[in-house]
């Protein structure tokens, strides 16, 4: 990721900052449109490549850690911008097949520079670029001319290296002076030349008369910012250059100063050797000894005194050596009972504990401790109460806690977690930690270790003998979409990295024998390597020892997962409905997903939640208020894809009604953090103009964006390969607590009939998912294919709804704990060693009770379905299958999904109804596979507004006793709702279908007998119970006529 600061490139006369001096000519484009007498000219002769004025940042995500804000130039707000769009990529073999290129440019009317002897041009600009089959003049051109025709350029780009995401922004100063000055007419020329595919914006572009006496610091020529070898006797050298209009001929002194106290002065003889007019000059300063630090700061200062700027008098670098560990302690502080420090040289660090089982390390290099992230990922930094006692035990200090103890060695500093009997190594650094431009901290690592966590990686949920890219890399597999810098370990510990900067997690380091430390200490074993690209290390600890104790400490610290209303568990539509006759062959505006999409869901008797009518670059909306009423009349709630940030979102949601905010385009910047407050912001834009719940779609996600949005992995085409790989995706996200996480239905390109309904067929045992229309040939209608695919697509739509207070208690589960409903196995089979590791990655768990093993090849049978210990039962067929034992051969015919329920399950469903509310939820079916003692804890709220932060939901724990694994008396226990919340139901029927392999004998509620009755009476609505032996191995099916929820309810099946 590029840093955050402003770079300023020296072009024949550039200076290290924006200039206080006069401007006699100036365009800030705050008029909002493109200047009198400008033009543009665009190759491409279409209006695919925008050049526009605008406020608003560049759009397109594609592997880009999200978008650019608004340019932060020193007008702000309107700036010029060049946006090629997806259609640059869509066009490029074309393009490089005809050699030619999207060249385009914008032109200036005519400047009088009259009476200027010297004139310079000064603008801030922000861009980025590929170089994807350039041509031979590839490059930003910066034009000058007194005609128009003939023309003096500047490439502006050729110290910019090619890049997937944006530098940070420029400022650009180049003397003109040999075509402009003392010119009647001029004209300038901003020309992209020769490339395929760039982003631009441009700001505050003004012409200047130079100072007569101006020097500028260009840059540090002795050291790289990075993998310097710092010696005893280093000469740090500077490179300066005159601005001015006038020769330099007096002597004067420049000075560096370092953050180890350490200042420098060189003097400049230039009485001797004047310094012409746009010369460069090399200063070297008196050798010094710069071994001592991992890391310096240092401000180069001039000191001369007729030099009429002083904002370019001064640079500021950051050298940073290739590596350097902690050394050995040189100072131990005790701040508090919960706070040490200790110091080794210059730099520091800290131990800090903020609870029994979290603490924290905190490395000052230079020994200043900083927090750039702040408040934006850590929700809470209180400390609770921890209960830390000291002692020093010779060769370490040793930090005890009724849950942990915590290793302080002194020669070298390392860190190292045990139990609480100070007795088993939970983790252990191999060494120090090591600091530079980049901080690692390396880990000792069993040979039966394994790792989870790290966000969204494509393809991923398990790490032992893998790297982790911790930044966005792209969509495909084996990348990184939505990266969290967190993992934990199977040894009971986990640890999340303070920080915005990117990183790279390697768990497959290499045996290393033999490393002595003064303290005893052989490493014999394997390593991990953690590394973030900052120099600085800011860790939290967390000791488990489960992994869902971990996801709730990690959570604790990062914040829950959002919880969703029962509307977003359901499907969602997206697509441009606001397309121009270009695009679609006809005109077509937002209105028309009424008929053409919204009218077809009623029509097919499809179940449905959500649409966004304007997911497309530009597409835009009208009539929105309208829209949305008419969708919510179909059952749709609507949401909007945000181009141009949320400045709208009083008006969309207040007074339209919109509900959802996908993040494709407008939030972001530079770096995570940007998206983070992205996220953070279109969600409370929600909350805050409305009692209902925020929904925000967005990709490039963060540590912390669970606590508004849902991941999704991004742009890909779908095939067979896409269902197989996206299975651990979404497990592994779950892992990093990413409970709302998804790939759109079936890609949004490529895509075929089968794959479609096989990826539809396992997302719907996940919280949520979408469809993303017109990018493939097909759009992503669940009916479009046809039969059979819109039967088999939608009885996988209805169960999906039916299962709607099962999932919802989960999320609930997500929101209060941590833990996803969709689970990789090991969550909850941590003790089955085949579970740990990628043996199982192509299975889930949705919940605790239901197995999934998704299909994800063309032909109709599964293999390796792996069965923990216990009972298990075909969904289907209900057909037994005992636990540690492995499946292949699975028939799972295009209508099947595997799907097997674990002994003792307790699977609560409401009625069937195609949207929230279509109906009353009035009748509970509790779907049943008694197994000794199991509960299921139902939560209810109204399932939409945030009124559950006021304590207004309910509980209705369900608890069913039976034998295991023999025949016997089946107990069904419903206890009375706890707690309330407006519209909770105070009266419900049961329909409980209990899996049973023999007619009971009687059935009785609250002590008296129900009466057996047949299925027509049983369906037709009548009380009392009948077995069919020919349903799924055999079920009991039980009805009840409405019962209060406000007293308990016992069902007794007697055998």
């Amino acid at each position: 990721m590029i840093k955050s600061l402003i770079v300023s490139m020296f072009l024949t006369g550039c200076v290290s900052s924006l200039s206080a001096q006069q401007s006699f000519w100036k365009e800030d484009f705050s008029a909002g449109k493109l200047p009198d007498g400008w033009m543009i000219v665009d190759s491409t002769k279409s209006a695919k490549c925008e050049w526009i004025v605008t406020d608003q940042p560049y759009p397109g995500s594609f592997q880009f850690e999200q978008q650019a804000p608004p340019i932060a130039s020193t007008s702000r707000g309107y700036h010029m911008q060049f946006r090629p769009g997806v259609v640059t990529g869509e066009e490029i073999t074309k393009w490089n097949q005809r050699e030619e290129y999207p060249n385009g440019y914008f032109q200036t009317s005519a400047i009088d520079c009259a009476g200027k002897n010297d004139v310079v041009l000064k603008f801030q600009h922000l861009f980025r670029w590929n170089n994807w089959f350039t041509g031979k003049r590839a490059g930003l051109w910066v034009g000058v001319s007194n005609d128009g025709v003939n023309w003096k350029e500047y490439n502006v780009m050729d110290k910019i290296s090619a890049a997937t995401q944006l530098h940070a922004p420029v400022n650009e100063e180049i003397n003109i002076s040999e075509v402009a000055a003392n010119q009647k007419t001029v004209y300038l020329r901003f020309f992209w030349r020769d490339i395929f595919s760039w982003y631009w914006m441009v700001d505050d572009i003004e012409l200047t008369e130079p100072f007569a006496h101006d020097l500028a610091l260009e840059k540090v020529t002795s050291h790289q910012e990075t993998g310097n070898t710092f010696t005893k006797e280093d000469v740090l050298k500077v490179k300066l250059k005159n601005v001015g209009s006038q020769p330099v001929d007096e002597d004067f002194t420049v000075t560096a100063s370092l953050n180890n106290g350490q200042k420098l002065t060189a003097t400049v003889t230039a009485s001797g050797h004047p310094i012409a007019k746009q010369e460069e000059y090399e200063v070297a300063f008196p050798a010094t000894d710069l071994t001592q630090m991992g890391s310096y700061k240092i401000e180069f200062a001039i000191q001369y005194p007729k030099d009429e700027r002083s904002s370019n008098n001064v640079l500021k670098a950051n050298l940073f050596a290739a590596r350097m560990n902690l050394g050995k302690l040189t100072k131990f502080n005790k701040i508090s009972n919960t706070e040490y420090e200790f110091v080794s040289g210059y730099a520091k660090v800290k131990l800090m504990f903020y609870r029994d089982d979290i603490f924290r390390i905190w490395l000052a290099p230079d020994g200043e401790y900083t927090n750039p992230a702040a408040n934006s990922i850590v929700v809470d930094y209180g400390v609770k109460n921890p209960r830390v006692s000291m002692a020093d035990n010779g060769s370490y200090y040793k930090f005890t806690t009724p849950q942990c103890v915590v290793r302080v060695y002194k020669n070298p500093i390392r860190f190292a977690m045990y139990d609480k009997n100070n007795r088993a190594v939970i983790y252990e650094e191999a060494e120090p930690l090591a600091f530079g431009l980049k901080t690692t901290q390396t880990m000792r690592r069993s040979g039966d270790e394994d790792f989870y966590g790290c966000g969204m990686q494509q393809g991923n949920f398990s790490y032992a003998g893998k790297e982790a890219d911790i930044e966005v890399t792209g969509w495909d597999e084996d990348q990184s979409s939505n990266p969290a810098p967190f993992y934990m370990s199977t040894k009971g510990y986990g640890v999340f990295r303070n920080t915005f900067a990117p990183g790279h997690y390697a768990f497959n380091g290499t045996e290393m024998l033999d490393k002595n430390y003064d303290d005893g200490f052989k490493l014999m074993g394997f390593t991990s390597q953690l590394t973030h690209n900052e120099n600085r290390f800011d860790a939290f600890y967390f000791y488990g020892p489960s992994l869902k104790d971990l996801l709730n400490d990690y959570t604790d610290i990062t914040g829950k997962p959002f919880m969703p209303a029962m509307w977003m568990l359901t499907m969602g539509d997206a697509d441009c409905y606001n397309k121009g006759e270009q695009r679609t062959g006809w005109p077509q505006s937002t209105p028309d997903v009424i008929s053409q999409v919204a009218d077809k869901y009623v029509e097919y008797d499809m179940p449905r939640g959500w649409i966004l009518p304007n997911d497309g670059y530009g597409c835009g909306y009208v009539k929105l208020d309208s829209v949305v009423t008419e969708l919510g009349k179909r059952g749709f709630h609507t949401g909007l894809w945000t181009e141009n940030g949320v400045d709208k979102i009083a008006y969309e949601v207040g007074k339209c009604g919109t509900r959802l905010c996908k993040l494709d385009v407008a939030w972001v910047g530079e770096g995570y953090e940007f998206a983070l407050n992205g996220c953070k912001s279109a969600f409370e834009g929600i909350e805050s103009n409305t009692n209902e719940r925020g929904f925000v779609w967005a990709v490039c996600g963060w540590a912390g964006t669970q606590r508004y949005s849902t991941v999704w992995s991004g742009d890909q085409v779908s095939n067979w390969d896409y269902i197989r790989y996206h299975i651990p995706t979404i497990t592994g996200a779950g892992l990093s607590a990413m409970n709302a996480a998804t790939s759109d239905v079936d890609g949004i390109f490529g895509g075929s009939p089968k794959t479609y309904t096989r990826d539809l067929q396992w997302k719907v045992f996940t919280p949520i998912f979408m469809t993303m229309s017109g990018w493939a040939d097909a759009d992503r209608q669940p009916w479009v294919y046809g039969h059979p695919y819109t039967d088999i697509n939608r009885k996988f739509l209805k169960l999906k709804m039916r299962l709607n207070p099962y999932a919802y208690t989960y999320c609930h589960e997500a929101h209060t704990t941590g833990v996803p409903m969709a689970r990789a196995m090991v969550l909850e089979f941590p003790d089955d060693v085949v579970t740990c590791d990628t043996t199982t990655q192509y299975q889930f768990m949705s919940g605790e009770w239901m197995m999934v093993a998704p299909v994800y090849t063309r032909k109709n049978v599964r293999d390796s379905i792996y069965f923990p210990a216990g009972e298990w039962y075909d969904y289907w067929t209900g057909k037994k299958y005992e636990g540690g034992k492995w499946l292949d051969k699975y028939e799972a015919k295009l209508d099947i999904c595997p799907v097997f329920i674990r002994q003792g399950a307790i699977i609560p469903m409401y009625p069937d109804m195609n949207y929230v509310g279509e109906k009353p939820a009035d009748v509970l079916t509790l779907d049943l596979y008694p197994y000794g003692n199991t509960s299921f804890n139902l939560y209810e709220d109204d399932g939409l507004t945030r009124d559950y932060k006021k304590g207004e939901f309910a509980r209705t724990l369900i608890s069913v006793s039976s034998p295991k694994g023999e025949k016997g008396t089946i107990t069904v226990d419903i206890a009375k709702a706890k707690g309330d919340y407006k519209g909770r139901y105070q009266e419900r029927t049961y329909l409980l279908d209990v899996r049973s392999e023999s007619s009971p004998s009687n059935v009785t509620l609250a002590g008296k007998p129900l009466s057996a009755i047949s299925p027509e009476a049983f369906n037709a609505g009548q009380e009392g119970w009948y077995f069919d032996a020919s349903d799924r191995m055999g079920r009991v099916k039980v009805r009840t006529n409405r019962l209060s929820t406000n007293q308990d309810q016992k069902i007794v099946i007697g055998f």
